[in-house]
């Protein structure tokens, strides 16, 4: 199965967050459509980019920002950290979450991920279920806090 490359589609209600795109960018076309198929399963809208330059622009996109970012870090024609730099320099993506999903595992690049600006950090393979945890505790900061005094 193939994803939907760069394109929106709406699952989610206009006129909520939920009708700002999640952005994948991954440049596996499996891992893409399987978080791709989780999100709308989930009501979000989606778009996805499988280079780093496409995913940067889809980044910056001021008529339709993204309302977080799923980041791969080894991307072709760009890295996932050079992403998060522009992303984080500019005053209209500053505050977008961003949750980097990658292969590369160490706690060295974790902590170059941080430094990079990235909010959160799940390396592969992953747990659909744990990224989807992960996105609803950066979109749902007091929501999730709620529901870890509860477990």
């Amino acid at each position: 199965m193939s994803p939907r490359v760069c394109g929106s589609f709406t699952a989610g209600s206009e006129g909520t967050d939920m009708a700002r795109p999640i952005l994948i960018i991954e440049d596996d076309p499996d891992i893409a459509e399987v978080l791709r198929y989780s999100l709308e399963a989930r009501k979000f809208e989606t778009r996805v980019a499988l280079t780093g330059r496409e995913g940067l622009s889809a980044s910056l996109d001021k008529n339709r920002p993204p309302l977080l970012i799923l980041l791969d870090q080894l991307l072709p024609e760009m890295n996932g950290l050079e992403i998060c730099r522009r992303v984080r320099r500019e005053p209209s993506t500053a505050r977008i979450p961003i949750i980097m999903v990658t292969a590369k595992a160490s706690e060295a690049d974790a902590a170059r991920a941080k430094a990079a600006g990235v909010d959160d950090y799940v390396t592969k393979p992953f747990s659909v279920r744990r990224v989807m945890e992960r996105i609803s505790a950066l979109l749902h900061p007091i929501d999730a806090g709620r529901a870890l005094k509860i477990l």
